[in-house]
């Protein structure tokens, strides 16, 4: 296998299904309001990093590289001050990792090369694919720490969970 399509793999696997198996544990491991807490006004919840990374992924990754039809509300994502029940918000954030399954499924080794739909921020597909990599497993972080913080134990060991369930598995 070439380190390009060794590389690729990596990324869509931890976009798919690492990082958004730990952003469910966090969330499912809390309560509506846990959710929705905030340290200060300044501040985001778990719920607003939830909607950034469903509304920046249907964006950067689905929108620009998969082509689905999406307007992206950017602000929204951050004032959002509902309590929106755990299982909207999770339906919200499962449809993304849908849509960006179904971009994956659709992007070839060839395509990573082509040049960027967003040049002010990467030169060519594969840089694009590497930053929303980046951004997920940032935000996920934050979530992670947050839902500790709020409930001790909750989520010991998801890191490693995660990766035994989707990375380190025996390959066939």
């Amino acid at each position: 296998m070439d380190t390009l399509q060794l590389a690729y793999d990596a990324l869509r696997l931890r976009i798919t299904n690492v990082f958004p198996d730990q952003v469910r544990a966090a969330v499912n491991a809390l309560t509506d309001e846990q959710i929705w807490w905030r340290p200060n006004e300044s501040s985001n919840s778990i719920g607003n990093i939830v909607l950034h990374l469903s509304g920046s992924l249907d964006h950067y990754l689905n929108h620009n590289l998969g082509g689905l039809d999406f307007t992206r509300d950017r602000p929204a994502e951050f004032n959002e001050r509902r309590t929106i029940p755990k299982a909207e918000l999770l339906a919200r954030f499962d449809e993304m990792v849908a849509n960006a399954q179904r971009t994956f499924d659709n992007l070839t080794i060839e395509r990573l090369g082509e040049p960027s739909p967003e040049p002010r921020m990467a030169t060519i597909v594969f840089e694009d694919i590497v930053n929303i990599g980046v951004h997920v497993a940032n935000h996920a972080g934050q979530i992670l720490w947050i839902a500790k913080m709020l409930e001790a134990g909750a989520i010991d060991e998801v890191w490693m969970r995660t990766h035994k369930d989707h990375v380190w598995k025996p390959k066939a």
